[in-house]
């Protein structure tokens, strides 16, 4: 009887160890740098995606009576394109700089992301007026 429960014991010790492990993960991709522009408006920078989002840092720079502009990340598995991610708004001659990252977060991260650049219309409208191909993980 000893034997038994020893054995089982031991058994269960080895599954345990050796059943139970971590789900794999995606890596970080170092940044893959981007540039669009659209007329005197251009955005550049770099995204990164990482275990369950993407993310962009970089510039957009709008000229003086370019009107108002902004970009956005639109991240995707396969086909199936997720919620992104905007910068602020610029107007006529501004720019600004900084990170954004996903609203969702996708287990085993994204596979691809378009970069575009968003023009803003005086009704609030906005419409993708320039994108890049998809950037690959």
């Amino acid at each position: 009887m000893r034997r038994v429960v020893t054995a089982g014991i031991g058994l269960v010790a080895a599954l345990g160890t050796i059943g139970i492990t971590a789900p794999a993960q995606a890596a970080t991709t170092a940044g893959k740098d981007f540039y669009t522009d659209y007329g005197a408006t251009w955005y550049k920078g770099s995204v990164s995606f990482s275990n369950q989002t993407v993310s962009a840092y970089g510039r957009i720079s709008t000229s003086p009576g370019s009107g108002c502009r902004y970009g956005a990340i639109i991240p995707f598995v396969g086909t199936r394109e997720y919620a992104g991610a905007k910068t602020p708004t610029v107007c006529d001659g501004a720019y600004t700089e900084g990170s954004i990252t996903s609203v969702d977060s996708v287990r085993g991260g994204y596979t691809s992301v378009v970069v575009a650049i968003f023009a803003v219309y005086p009704d609030g409208t906005a419409e993708a007026v320039r994108t890049t191909k998809h950037i690959l993980r």
